[in-house]
């Protein structure tokens, strides 16, 4: 395919673990690939390192109007827009842990980093997938499929991002736009499982019968659903959890 034809995917967080494997694995797929994240350094080596078919763009989505002027700047980048990927991990301090323990102060802070993020980055970049009939993918976690101790708050958050996820794959699926969900759990070798310690992890590990996911492990399903053999899959929420949870 001649690259300026290629397909274009922006990712946002594309500098993390998941967000990283899944830019390696689409430019090896033969997509062009917009990457966000907050350190232009590593953006600038990416760059440096895929030559043409991949930009970054630095910004921190957590402030107003980022995620708006990273949709922009990745449109202008190769004048499309066939994927997007949410691989940012939001939250705000003081809603781990139960919930009587929580902070009020954070609740709306953390919604507006979780759901109405996701759903402000939708909206700016939807008019782009509508163009050649692209995906819309957001990252949550089990917590809002799953019930589970201490996670009330976040799982709060990740199910309305599912109600959404379903609701809006509905609403464009007649513009030829498909929207999901990816739901890992525990990853092993990210940044999250760095933050959670060793023995979290290893108990984690113990209760999957297929052992714990890498971000490799999920890359692939992110590249299917962006996919030509997932035109017809819409509204799909998919859990990636080695059997932790079924």
């Amino acid at each position: 395919m001649d690259i300026e034809q290629a397909p274009a995917m922006l990712v946002l967080g594309g500098t993390g673990s998941i967000g990283g494997e899944i830019a390696r694995q689409a430019l090896a797929a033969g997509w062009r690939v917009v990457v966000q994240g907050r350190s232009a350094e590593k953006l600038a080596a990416l760059e440096t390192q895929h030559g043409g078919r991949l930009v970054g763009i630095a910004g921190d989505i957590g402030r107003p109007g980022e995620v708006e002027r990273v949709v922009a700047e990745a449109a202008q980048a190769f004048g499309r827009i066939d994927a997007a990927v949410d691989c940012v991990s939001t939250g705000a301090p003081g809603i781990l842990g139960r919930f009587t323990e929580t902070d009020p102060a954070a609740y709306a802070r953390h919604a507006e980093l979780s759901i109405v993020h996701f759903q402000r980055f939708a909206r700016a970049v939807l008019p782009w997938l509508a163009r050649n009939g692209g995906t819309l993918i957001a990252f949550i976690s089990d917590a809002g499929i799953f019930a589970a101790p201490n996670q009330t708050m976040i799982g709060a958050m990740r199910a309305a991002t599912i109600g959404f996820v379903r609701n809006l794959a509905l609403e464009v699926s007649r513009e030829a736009v498909r929207v999901h969900a990816v739901s890992p759990s525990y990853v092993a070798e990210s940044a999250s499982a760095q933050r959670m310690g060793s023995s979290r992890m290893e108990k984690a590990a113990h209760r999957a019968g297929l052992g714990l996911p890498t971000a490799a492990d999920i890359a692939p399903l992110v590249l299917f659903l962006c996919g030509d053999g997932a035109r017809k899959i819409t509204g799909q929420v998919i859990s990636v959890n080695g059997g932790l949870n079924a």
